[in-house]
């Protein structure tokens, strides 16, 4: 990241908003990736009522391979943005007449966009899977056939609803910040919102491995 490129540390509005649209389009492919392999689980689930398992094999596999990177990526994500973080608030600040370039406006605007895409990335991971279990549960009661594993994933599309919800909180922060160092004349490292930002990252990573633990069990 911004270390291995070697840039110089320099508290400038731009390079803090540019880094936290890097690590949101990561972000952003950790959760598309992991409702992904949520969903493989769910299409296992399915079979059972179509007496069919000759596609179990595959819908495992994508399980496996989607979910598992995916909370691997997350965890290690949060120590390298806090790494680059710190590397950052180091530099000194900009001047007061550099924090009025309107670019600086415009990257703000742009960043916001960036919290609001993941955020609402997430939001529409929850309806599908909320989605995919209202079609189960109608099945299930067509043909008076339990759903195994139903009742464990029904949970999952509300871990995305919160993490959708922290992260709109988070992106008005983040502008409401960046306006008001802009006015001040003068670049801020806003520790307090980027912690809560970790802990919220942390926090959604411990929702996923429960998840997977909870698959794991009831699979054992």
């Amino acid at each position: 990241m911004l270390l291995r490129k070697k840039l110089l540390a320099l508290r400038e509005p731009r390079l803090y908003l540019s880094m936290e649209r890097s690590y949101l389009a990561a972000i952003k492919f950790i959760i598309i990736a992991f409702g992904a392999g949520l969903l493989a689980r769910k299409a296992m689930v399915a079979l059972v009522f179509f007496h069919d398992q000759r596609l179990r094999p595959f819908f495992l596999a994508l399980y496996h391979v989607l979910t598992i990177p995916a909370v691997l990526a997350l965890f290690v994500l949060i120590p390298i943005f806090w790494r680059d973080l710190l590397a950052l608030s180091q530099g000194p600040s900009v001047a007061a007449k550099e924090m009025h370039d309107p670019r600086v406006y415009f990257s703000a605007e742009r960043t916001f966009l960036s919290w609001t895409r993941t955020a609402l990335s997430s939001l529409s991971l929850a309806f599908v899977l909320a989605k995919f279990d209202f079609f189960l549960r109608k099945f299930s009661l067509l043909l008076h056939q339990p759903v195994p594993l139903l009742h464990r994933l029904q949970g999952s599309n509300g871990l995305f609803l919160a993490f959708a919800g922290i992260l709109l909180m988070l992106g008005f922060w983040g502008l409401a910040a960046t306006l008001h160092d802009i006015r001040q004349g003068q670049c801020a490292v806003h520790h307090w919102r980027y912690t809560v930002f970790l802990l919220t990252l942390f926090l959604l990573g411990i929702g996923m491995l429960r998840l997977l633990w909870i698959l794991a069990e009831a699979k054992a």
